[in-house]
């Protein structure tokens, strides 16, 4: 984007260096164009031509028309210029003292177009391997310390030096070639003026209008007043105003004031940012030769995808949108790998409400540094559900597949508003603990998912499962035991009074290993797995009962026999379904474990009546 920005800039210029050599010379118009194209070519060896009219009017103003004018740069790889129509009017005063003063520059139908360059870094790192990406790193970080040596930024001072005071760009395109067959990109500028461009700290302003063509379209509407230092090396932007509309679903508006340094195109800014309902405060600054390139300090009220404009102007363009939205009619969706290998920002947001998918956390604090393909969170911080988060991530997408890292707690879950965000039934109740420490590699969602590995606990407080009830359901098995009616209806509902569980991710599934829950009648202990991509789960318990399960209804009552064993419960199903279907009692195993209890019983007592024989029989 830098690249066609200085184009944009210095294109028009250089038609202006050889009209600046023809105005002094009040000769004929075939002699003015043929020492134009003389004097040009010996100091830059540019070649001008100029395939239609040109004019020379004196009064009232002095002025010069050219028409169909093409411009070559020497050079390999250079771009073609050509313009319909240019007007350029003078100052008659300085032409005196033999100095040429532009007071004005009209063009129209300026057509740039940039030839495709190997050396030019890829517009999309999509599919290549770990060499390709070391050498496009390599390559972004050397063409910007050749601009940086080169002064790059200067371009941006050449209106100045050339005294031009007014500037009027109208119907202008910059096509951008690209390798292969690959479409043309194309940059279409309907307006730009500059008015009033001095060195003397009067203030001058800017407008410019352009769109980015494609399939989606962006606007970009950018107004400015600024002021500019005798040393042309410094600007102040007294007001600055940017819309840019199309790049997400609402224009984003940004107002700013603050300091430009013209020669090296670093800005310091304080801005205002709005879109939609998003609106935010907080300062910015630009670097466009060093790292980072942009360096944020934001407030905002909402977090919203608009904020990819943060990571830079190539982050921003690369077409991540495309590549986010990749596969998502599959449930797939690729990792915008595009925005992340070309940000370079370092960012720190304080965002009242951040949306995350069907999420939402509350006073995030988030700080970032985003450089050659590494995201890092070294702080998330906010509440999420009522529940204190804690964490850091990072997506290392720095090669060819992305590794995902993050670790954290979430204290004080509830897992009320939890299921009502995720459109699930309201089944489960109370309070959540999270720790874990994970880590992934894809460059999909899916894959990320499927190849979640590391360890996760979680402990519950006051957990209320709705739609089945554990102690009902052993209650009722226990009566069948005792041969025994329940006179009362047990409800439909499981109280925990302790659930805690220990997960290791792998190969795609949650392996939990221990599960432990704490009933006020019972306990279970056992082992599940839970399918990461299906929501399918099968765990299997050992329950032991506990004396006072007789409390809940006579026909449970429990004896020494009944507590001793363990009583089988099995779960299957998934998560999406409802839990009234969720478990089983095997009671084929509790009674053979009754049975297996009594024989051992009667064997011991039979063993004890035996010994008591023998001893009588000795006495």
């Amino acid at each position: 984007m830098r690249r066609t920005l200085l184009y944009i800039v210095a294109a028009p210029l250089a038609l202006l260096f050889a009209a600046a050599a023809m105005l002094p010379l009040f000769l004929d118009e075939a002699r003015l164009i043929q020492l134009a194209t003389e004097t040009l070519e010996e100091r830059s060896g540019a070649k001008l031509t100029v395939r239609g009219d040109a004019g020379l009017s004196i009064l009232p103003r002095l002025s010069l028309q050219l028409e169909d004018t093409q411009l070559e740069l020497p050079g390999e790889q250079q771009p073609n210029i050509a313009v319909k129509q240019l007007s350029v009017e003078v100052f008659l005063l300085p032409l005196l003292s033999k100095e040429v003063a532009i007071k004005g520059i009209q063009l129209s139908g300026l057509e740039v177009t940039i030839p495709a360059s190997e050396a030019t870094p890829v517009s999309t790192t999509a599919g290549l391997s770990d060499a390709q990406l070391e050498a496009f790193y390599a390559e972004r970080r050397k063409a910007l310390r050749a601009a940086a040596e080169a002064g790059a930024g200067a371009a941006l001072g050449i209106p100045l030096a050339l005294n031009i005071a007014n500037v009027v760009l109208s119907d202008a395109r910059v096509i951008l070639l690209q390798a292969g067959t690959a479409a043309p990109q194309v940059i279409e500028i309907s307006s730009l003026s500059a008015s009033d461009i001095n060195l003397d700290g009067r203030q001058a302003s800017l407008k410019l209008q352009l769109r980015v063509a494609g399939e989606q379209p962006t606007d970009l509407e950018l107004s400015t007043q600024f002021t500019v230092a005798a040393d042309q090396r410094n600007a102040t932007l007294n007001a600055l105003s940017v819309t840019v509309t199309g790049a997400t679903p609402t224009p984003v508006v940004l107002q700013a004031t603050g300091t430009l340094a013209i020669d090296t195109q670093e800005a310091q800014l304080s801005l205002d940012l709005s879109s939609g309902e998003i609106k935010g405060t907080g300062t910015v600054a630009y670097r466009s030769f060093q790292s980072p390139q942009i360096d944020a300090e934001l407030r905002l009220n909402l977090l919203d995808p608009a904020l990819l404009l943060l990571a830079g102007p190539s982050a921003a363009s690369s077409g991540a949108a495309g590549d986010a939205s990749a596969g998502a009619e599959d449930g797939d969706t690729a990792l915008p790998l595009d925005a992340i290998r070309l940000a370079d920002t370092r960012a720190d947001l304080r965002v009242e409400r951040a949306m995350v998918g069907p999420h939402t956390i509350e006073n995030l604090r988030l700080r970032l540094r985003a450089a050659e393909g590494v995201l890092k969170m070294d702080t998330i911080t906010g509440t999420l559900y009522g529940g204190a988060l804690d964490a850091s991530a990072t997506l290392d997408a720095h090669r060819s597949s992305a590794v995902f890292s993050t670790r954290g707690e979430l204290a004080g879950l509830d897992t009320v508003p939890l299921l009502a965000a995720l459109e699930a039934e309201p089944v489960l109740s109370g309070l959540a603990d999270a720790r874990w420490e994970l880590l992934s590699s894809g460059n999909t969602s899916n894959t990320l998912v499927q190849n979640l590995q590391g360890p996760l606990s979680l402990a519950t407080r006051n957990i209320v499962l709705q739609q089945f009830g554990v102690e009902r359901m052993l209650c009722q098995v226990v009566a069948q035991v005792n041969q025994a009616s329940l006179a009362t209806e047990l409800p439909q509902k499981t109280e925990f009074q302790a659930l805690n569980v220990s997960v290791q991710l792998g190969e795609g599934k949650a392996r939990l290993d221990p599960l432990q829950a704490d009933l006020a009648h019972m306990t279970l202990r056992g082992t599940g797995s839970l399918n990461l991509n299906s929501n399918d789960f099968a765990a299997e318990f050992r329950t032991r009962l506990s004396p006072t399960l007789g409390e809940l209804d006579p026909a449970c009552r429990v004896n020494e026999r009944l507590t001793a064993i363990s009583w089988p419960v099995a779960c299957k199903g998934s998560i999406d379904s409802s839990p009234a279907s969720w478990c089983r009692v095997d009671s084929a195993d509790i009674l053979a474990s009754l049975a297996r209890n009594e024989l051992e019983a009667k064997a011991k007592e039979e063993g004890s009546r035996l010994l008591q024989r023998l001893f009588k029989s000795k006495d």
